[in-house]
């Protein structure tokens, strides 16, 4: 192995630990009472609670672009506590294989799982992103290939696990000043086609506020220390957000990929570059 793809190779492993420790912490805070409450004062109305920046909008788009049918099975690639999984499968009946790389999220997701009664068609695994189990009939990533550090290539690497064309659905939280052109060019040169494309910045946008706006207004509660500190994690994250937002730094995108070549039928037409 070359020196360059040793040291990609160690910065991959440092990456996928920092993001490891980081949710971890994270899950194990927000799992208190107050983290409990949080989650569910600070969801968008109608949206699953559990997923900080997933909203109704999101749910409705995923389950028209991926159209699970009860025999299906879709892989939930970063699914933290389970309540989007468990959601979709109330929904329209498929099954859910749900991973995430934080055993506490997968604990409490398999918690949620059992209370509901679905935890024979809504399983969870302790697994990372990119290398999920194979054979599912579609995917869906949430917020979750930011933590990836070549999101394009893990992105490709899972379709590849899934039955043909490999379709997957996406939001995606862009750090830097990527635009649709930047986007489209890494999605295509990873070897896969963007079947929709979407910025969903405004809605991001607002889904931080109503978290931050929850936050503050939880703090007044006085609430103990480790519900404080969870409190403070959140109002950081959401500060960050919103400098990042108004400066350009930060976008939002939704959209639906498959592998380049994977089906028989016409390719898609390009979502543009503009």
């Amino acid at each position: 192995m070359s020196r360059r793809a040793l040291i990609e190779t160690g910065a991959d492993a440092i990456t996928r630990w920092i993001a490891r420790l980081y949710f971890d912490v994270s899950y194990r805070l927000l799992a208190g009472s107050v983290g409990r409450e949080f989650l569910e004062a600070a969801r968008d109305p109608d949206a699953p609670g559990g997923h900080g920046y997933a909203t109704s909008l999101d749910v409705q788009a995923l389950v028209e672009a991926l159209e699970p049918l009860p025999h299906d099975t879709l892989v939930d690639l970063g699914c933290g506590i389970g309540e989007v999984a468990i959601a979709i499968h109330r929904r329209t009946a498929c099954r859910i294989v749900g991973i995430d790389a934080a055993p506490s999220a997968i604990a409490e997701a398999r918690r949620r799982a059992s209370a509901a009664g679905v935890q024979g068609c809504v399983r969870f695994l302790v697994a990372d992103l990119a290398s999920p189990p194979s054979g599912a009939s579609a995917g869906y990533a949430l917020d979750s290939l930011m933590f990836v550090r070549r999101p394009a290539h893990a992105l490709a690497s899972v379709s590849r696990s899934l039955e043909p064309p490999g379709r997957v659905f996406v939001t995606l939280l862009a750090p830097g000043r990527l635009g649709r052109a930047g986007l489209v060019g890494l999605i295509e040169g990873a070897g896969l086609w963007l079947e929709s494309l979407d910025d969903v910045t405004v809605e991001f946008a607002a889904q931080s506020r109503r978290r931050a706006s929850t936050a503050r207004r939880m703090m007044l509660a006085r609430p103990s220390l480790a519900g404080r500190v969870a409190l403070l994690l959140v109002l950081a994250e959401e500060t960050a957000v919103k400098h990042l937002i108004g400066h350009g730094r930060l976008r939002r995108w939704r959209f639906t990929t498959i592998l380049a070549g994977a089906s028989s039928s016409p390719a898609p037409e390009p979502v543009g570059r503009a």
